[in-house]
């Protein structure tokens, strides 16, 4: 154990650099994060939260404060202007996306952090970085005074974006490639909105989505063929997006306004590696796709749940540093899927030849089909997500993937296992930021609930380790079989071996 308190210096704060400051500060590290911005943007750029985000930020105690500011949409629009993906049949609480510009996102994250004791520094910049094996020197430069200022830090992580300082200095490569194509985003009022209110349309010309705020504004998704070639520095004018609109969609919507619009060029890049020493890398500096989908958020955050509890038990010596490799093993292998399927995406719906529109019709009528539809919105939702180097041979089909949101009560370690407690829902006994044993009535979880040199590998100490709960309803496993769920709500072992459970426990 170690005889101070670990530090980590978080760089970025967006979403991702913000989730993961704020699971290392509850998890008894003191956290640090800088970004240059002297004042949190006023861009919206990403705007929607899929189920399995919402289902993650749930276990924080967030997902409530987000849907009081968002919207709701129980379903994608499939493209044709007429037919929908409904996410209602989907096993979880948020059936929906949930549409809320990243301004206020970013906004709930940064209280959440700061309520943690997260210690969070706009307007200072990353200079120099170097790993010496036991700690990395950061060089800080603050905006104010321009003086730089040497720092010290158990770990640093990178996430501050596509143009990662932290991944340069590192010395990680950032291969892909960039697409010629320059595609059109917007924040714009409409003096008459659609009736359906979120719109998408795919014809010869392009596509075109339309998606609400709250405020009453709307965000406009832009792919004109006749348009691609633009440089990305010309401006967006308020005749072009008219232009576009009455060429795709048949009308404008009332276009009054135009409060911000950028013209952009998507890459598709992932970093060689998401951990180099005592330097790790998280969301859009570990890799960046295009929107598609509307996956970079959700895979962003998704990386600092991941990686905070992890990087936690690391930093404060209650594992074992080759815990800090599963990171890796699990998360980069994930992002290359996505990187895949989106750029079969993107060529999908920029192609224009005449055998390309053809599959385009097709792939869109196909989307309607009962079993297509289905795995189409489960892959929308993050809901199906796997790591596979979880799993080991025998293994329940549970392990290696998220626990149900299952009712359970809390469990007296001294006492004889019964549920002492009214209720919970799963997500709420991830709130404490611990593990889970689901003590299943079996052996297994009498030994690990009672610890000792049973226990194998885990050690003495259980009780300190997990939040110990009995089922309070159905759940997902064999009579007489216990669960341990990660503090990510990742399933690691399902069973009644105790020294399996616990040695398996051990390694994350």
């Amino acid at each position: 154990m170690m005889s101070r308190q670990a530090r980590v210096l978080v760089v970025g704060a967006g979403p991702a650099g913000l989730t993961l400051a704020a699971e290392l500060a509850r998890s008894g590290v003191a956290c640090t994060v800088v970004d240059k911005r002297q004042d949190p943007s006023t861009r919206s750029r990403a705007f929607g939260l899929q189920p399995v985000t919402l289902e993650m930020l749930d276990a924080r105690g967030l997902a409530e404060r987000l849907l009081k500011e968002g919207i709701a949409w129980p379903a994608a629009p499939v493209g044709d202007g007429v037919r929908w993906l409904p996410f209602d049949d989907l096993p979880t609480r948020f059936p929906y996306m949930l549409i809320i510009p990243q301004t206020d996102t970013e906004r709930i994250l940064a209280e959440w952090a700061l309520d943690s004791g997260v210690t969070l520094r706009r307007g200072a910049t990353l200079e120099r970085l170097t790993d010496t094996g036991d700690e990395v020197v950061a060089g800080l430069r603050s905006a104010g005074d321009g003086a730089e200022e040497e720092t010290r830090w158990d770990y640093v992580a990178g996430c501050d974006g596509v143009r990662s300082t932290v991944r340069t200095l590192a010395g990680i490569g950032f291969r892909g490639r960039d697409y010629p194509d320059s595609l059109v985003v917007a924040d714009v009022r409409l003096s008459r909105p659609p009736a359906q209110r979120v719109v998408g349309l795919s014809v010869p010309r392009g596509m075109i989505a339309l998606f609400p705020f709250p405020d009453g504004t709307y965000r406009v998704v832009v792919e004109d063929n006749l348009r691609m070639s633009v440089p990305v520095e010309e401006p967006v004018s308020q005749a072009e997006l008219l232009d576009s609109m009455h060429a795709v969609l048949g009308g404008d919507y009332g276009l009054s306004e135009i409060l911000w619009a950028s013209r952009y060029r998507s890459r598709q890049r992932q970093a060689d590696a998401y951990r180099r020493g005592r330097v790790l890398l998280a969301g859009d500096a570990g890799h960046t796709h295009i929107p598609s989908g509307g996956q970079g958020l959700q895979l962003g955050i998704a990386d600092a749940i991941n990686l905070g509890w992890k990087l936690a038990a690391v930093a404060t010596g209650r594992a074992g540093d080759a815990l800090l490799d599963t990171y890796q093993e699990e998360r980069r292998p994930l992002a290359a899927g996505i990187l895949r399927k989106t750029d079969l995406l993107y060529r999908f719906n920029t192609a224009s030849s005449p055998p390309a529109r053809a599959l385009r019709w097709i792939g869109v009528k196909a989307a309607t089909l009962p079993f297509v539809r289905s795995q189409v919105v489960r892959e929308l939702s993050g809901l199906d997500v796997v790591y596979p180097s979880m799993r080991r041979r025998g293994d329940h089909a549970l392990v290696g993937r998220r626990y149900p949101d299952t009712l359970v009560a809390p469990a007296s370690v001294a006492g004889n296992g019964d549920g002492d407690g009214e209720a919970v829902r799963m997500a709420e006994m991830l709130r404490a930021g611990r593990g889970v044993l689901i003590d299943g009535g079996g052996p297994a979880g009498r030994v690990l609930i009672d610890g000792g040199e049973r226990a194998g590998r885990a050690g003495p100490g259980w009780a300190d380790q997990v939040e110990v709960c009995v089922p309070r309803g159905p759940q997902p496993l064999p009579r007489g079989a216990s669960a341990l769920i990660r503090p990510d709500g990742f399933t690691c072992w399902i069973g009644r071996d105790p020294f399996i459970g616990s040695a398996r426990s051990a390694g994350g």
